[in-house]
């Protein structure tokens, strides 16, 4: 699907270099907690409240973020210090809001006001109400005139409604009728029944001058931004006007000679002018232009006319008609045929196809809307739990514009209405409900029925129309585009995805050529290249196109905006450089090799013509190597000065050139190009990718696991893509030690054969310095600080270690030897199993659950609850402000060195300074410098006191 993009100010200097863009994205729905940063824990010199126990309070506060995430439902995915939030289900609506009051239908513009019969119209009928001023009075509305003349405007539109439901029972067909200029005529000094039909522009004029539109170059241009005015303000996808002369009183009921004596039409939303003493059937036949039809009978359309989305051929026309040829009954034809046609609600195909009505392959939906959907997604089963998780996007899409008049905007009225799965080709069962023309979702769907196989796709219920099925089996990933793959932790070797195996969020798949090399990239950035005339930039040939256009490009500063740099075309019919790219104006840039995604960058103008001079609509063609055109996109309209960027895709990578212009009458600055797939992406949370824009050929896909406890046991992966499909991929990875811990003795962080307080501190500071953190590669040397070797630096690794030294009663030596039998608040240990799936031990009733934490080490007696908090508040974010404690020491009295006015430091032996820590040369004997003191959690405030954690070191 297209993907388009705006950003705010100038163009950037590189393709993608901004991107603020409304593109349909793939939505991410597990949010982390906020972050905070905390300083190096160097002292913890405070005093204590009572009784403080600081290992208690860590352990109640890691304890009480488990029991959080325990209480969603769901595992976490522990991350450094953070979880992820509960996943919930997550669908969300990505209309292109094109308009301030309302949506268009999706493509259309300003000028789009009546390109094909279906929808919802808004009809402005304006009667004219002569004042005598110019021309004598001769006709004079009244109530019951307005009355039966409405009437005639309804049953006209009511007879297309009537043809509608005959012909299909799938589309809709409604119109709001705007009475104001009918219940009370617009005044005007004309009478316009007396007047030859060309006199029409003069009455009208006033009229729109009246309501601001004085300053417009045409009547017809005045008229369609009315138009598009009243579509907004009734919220209908078309609208037109109706212009009626008062002929009640007149004697033939036609205008005066000199122009069309009856009614006629300007077509393609606009409106159209009638005496309303003529037929319903005549409404009804000027209602046939406004919809792009042409007249039928003699002396009017041509046989070999064509008109209307479909740029369809008039063949029921009497003029140009070939030997032996027939007509039909037709409301476009004239007269009594049309009569007949009214009554018997009927018209040719060929006529109803200038107004959209064609249905090419008897499905009962009309081809510009009979356009799939398109869905792009990756999803799994997980029969563990019997959830099947599903992330992707999808959109509408519009058949081209072929009409030989207007704008050819391409517009749909599709939406997406929802997300259906189908087990096993049984009924397709609802998943999520939408009501818009891009959706993104990203949900889990409980699935507990047995199955075989499974689609998945969107559709809009109210026509049927849907994506093309997605399917998968209840073992194997879904996948979009050509193909995929999945990265996955083979626990036992088999080289297959299992059901309970780890799936590799987060790794990074780079693509490439079988042989190595990469894809194909080239680009044309105006910013970076000098000032001059240029035909090729490396594999890029670049040319202007256009009937006064010579061929030439050049780069140069923009006349327009002097401060970007942009290609210009050479106009042969104005001898100069024109750097505004429109229309009539195009730029071609072609490339050597095929590929699957162009980007280009442009910057939008105020140069459009009368009512669009807010913004541009860029649009971009893409062509194969044989000029076959593949797409089309249009950009939503972009505020002027402001830059934007549109990416067209070919699944199959068959891109080989693209024609770049401003569309519907705007102009655009055209700043970068650049052609090639992206050749590197991301697994996503199903341990999946998907593999699109490569043409068939044979490749190879690397992957690198971001966690580097896991290797990939292939350096890469053969992938060969054989008629726009290819093979899955099954990336298997092994489970190796983390490069960061020590394996033979885990939580000897300093790999001093002792496990000491001093471990915990370097990894304390660690995090006090990097945070908690996924390690990357360029950390693969240092202290052994990934304590549970999980591949991640957190406070659970601070903690591993607290375990260990309070399993140790003497304080020292490399195992644990369990806790204190005399320590009566000693509690098992708080483990990284009870961490993950929030389990804990059980309490006695004689003791609180935070008892049954282990007791906190006497060398850490005067640690502060701040420095505690610090360290483990991303445990829980609002630990650090619910802090309850209040005996704090007095922030003014600190000594010279901005400590607090202690003693002499109490350390056993020489100190280095190391990464801020302190290092032992020796193991110290700390229960024998508290022996004479009492019990290290039970210190009376302004009593006793216990050395600062600096001190001791």
């Amino acid at each position: 699907m297209p993907r388009i993009q705006t950003t705010s100010g100038a163009a950037p200097s590189q393709p993608g270099g901004q991107d603020t863009s409304e593109r349909c994205r793939w939505s991410i729905a597990a949010r982390r907690l906020p972050r905070h940063p905390f300083p190096l824990i160097e002292s913890m010199n405070r005093s204590r409240p009572q009784s403080f126990r600081w290992t208690d309070l860590v352990r109640t506060k890691i304890g009480d973020a488990v029991a959080r995430v325990q209480r969603c439902g769901s595992d976490p995915a522990f991350r450094g210090g953070e979880f992820r939030s509960c996943r919930r289900l997550q669908v969300e609506a990505l209309e292109r809001r094109q308009l301030m009051a309302a949506d268009l239908p999706l493509g259309a513009t300003p000028l789009d006001t009546g390109e094909f019969l279906l929808g919802s119209v808004t009809v402005t009928p304006v009667f004219f109400e002569s004042d005598g001023s110019i021309d004598p009075n001769t006709q004079d509305w009244t109530a019951n005139e307005i009355d039966q003349t409405l009437d005639k405007i309804r049953a006209s539109t009511d007879w297309w409604v009537n043809l509608l439901a005959k012909k299909t029972s799938v589309h809709q067909l409604a119109f709001e009728i705007d009475e104001t200029f009918a219940r009370t005529p617009v005044s005007t000094g004309y009478e316009p029944i007396d007047r030859s039909s060309i006199t029409f522009e003069r009455y009208v004029g006033d009229w729109l001058t009246d309501l601001g539109y004085g300053d417009a170059p045409s009547i017809e241009r005045a008229v369609q931004l009315f138009n598009d005015t009243q579509r907004e303000k009734f919220q209908t996808d078309w609208a037109f006007t109706i212009f009626v002369a008062d002929s009640s009183d007149d004697a033939d009921g036609f205008f005066a000679a000199g122009g069309f004596t009856g009614a006629f039409a300007y077509p393609g939303g606009l409106f159209y002018v009638v005496p309303s003493g003529r037929p319903v059937s005549t409404y009804s036949h000027e209602m046939g232009h406004i919809f792009w039809a042409r007249d039928e009978y003699p002396g009017a359309g041509s046989y070999n006319d064509q008109r209307g989305y479909y740029n369809a051929q008039n063949l029921n026309a009497y003029d140009d008609a070939p030997a032996g040829h027939v007509q039909e009954d037709s409301i476009m034809r004239g007269n009594s045929v049309a009569d007949r046609a009214y009554a018997a609600l009927d018209s040719p195909d060929s006529t109803l196809a200038m107004i959209g009505w064609r249905d090419s392959d008897g499905d009962g939906i009309f081809d510009v809307l009979d356009v799939p959907l398109s869905m792009d997604a990756i999803g799994y089963f997980d029969p563990l739990t019997s959830v099947y998780s599903i992330r992707g996007a999808g959109s509408v899409e519009t058949l081209a514009n072929q009409n030989s008049s207007g704008p050819q905007s391409d517009i749909t009225l599709s939406r997406i209405k929802a997300l259906e799965y189908q087990l096993d080709g049984g009924t397709w069962q609802t998943a999520a409900e939408f009501d818009a023309t891009a959706v993104e979702f990203d949900l889990d769907v409980s699935i507990t029925e047995p199955f075989d196989s499974i689609g998945w796709r969107v559709t809009d219920t109210r026509t049927g129309i849907t994506s093309v099925p997605l399917e998968s089996t209840r073992q194997s990933h879904l996948f979009s585009g050509l193909g995929g793959g999945v990265a996955f932790v083979d626990q036992n070797a088999n080289g297959l995805l299992d059901a309970g195996e780890r799936l590799l969020e987060g790794s990074q798949v780079t693509l490439q050529h079988a042989d190595g090399s990469e894809l194909f990239r080239a680009q044309a950035v105006a910013a970076s290249l000098a000032d001059g005339e240029t035909g090729s930039i490396g594999t890029l040939s670049l040319s202007g196109v256009g009937l006064t256009l010579d061929g030439r490009v050049a780069v140069g500063s923009s006349t327009t905006r002097p401060d970007v740099r942009v290609f210009q075309v050479y106009d042969d019919q104005s001898s100069s450089w024109r750097d505004r790219i429109s229309g009539e104006r195009r730029l071609q840039v072609e490339s050597s090799q095929s590929t699957g995604r162009v980007a280009i960058d442009f910057l939008a103008l105020d140069t459009g013509s009368y009512g669009l001079e807010d913004g541009s609509y860029a649009r971009v063609e893409a062509f194969d190597s044989d000029g076959n055109r593949l797409s089309r996109i249009t950009s939503p309209q972009v505020p002027a000065g402001e830059a934007g960027q549109l990416i067209v895709e070919d699944p199959r990578g068959q891109i080989a050139s693209v024609v770049i212009y401003g569309h519907a009458e705007t102009d655009i600055l055209v700043t970068a190009v650049a052609f090639g797939t992206e050749s590197t992406q991301s697994v996503d949370r199903s341990g999946g990718w998907v593999t699109e824009g490569i043409a068939d050929g044979n490749y190879q896909v690397r992957l690198t696991s971001p966690n580097l406890i896991y290797q990939f046991t292939d350096s890469f992966y053969d992938l060969d893509v054989t008629n726009g499909s290819a093979s899955p991929v099954l990336a298997a990875a092994k489970r190796v030690d983390s490069p960061r811990h020590h394996g033979q003795s885990p939580g000897d962080v300093n790999a001093d054969q002792i496990i000491s307080p001093q471990d915990a501190l370097l990894v304390i500071n660690d995090l006090a310095r990097f945070g908690s953190r996924l390690l990357s590669p360029d950390e693969a040397v240092g202290d052994f600080v990934d304590v549970n070797n999980d591949g991640y630096v957190s406070a659970i690794d601070a903690l591993r270690v607290i375990n260990l030294l309070e399993r140790n009663q003497e304080g020292e030596g490399e195992q644990a030897t369990g806790q204190r039998a005399d320590d009566p608040g000693a509690g098992p240990a708080l483990t990284e199993s009870q961490l993950s799936t929030g389990a804990s031990a059980s309490p006695s009733p004689d003791h609180s659950p935070t008892d049954f934490l282990p007791p906190p080490p006497p060398f850490l007696a005067d640690s502060r609850a701040n420095s505690v908090d610090q360290v483990f508040r991303e445990l829980e974010p609002e630990w650090v402000r619910t802090d309850s404690f209040t005996d704090r020491e007095n922030p003014k009295m600190l000594n010279s060195a901005g400590q607090p006015p202690y003693g002499e430091s109490r350390a056993v032996g020489p100190v280095d300074s190391r990464e801020e820590a302190k290092v032992f040369s020796q193991p110290i004997e700390i229960r024998s410098a508290l022996a004479d003191s009492p019990r290290f959690d039970e210190f009376p405030v302004g009593i006793h006191r216990t050395p600062p954690l600096d001190e001791l070191f």
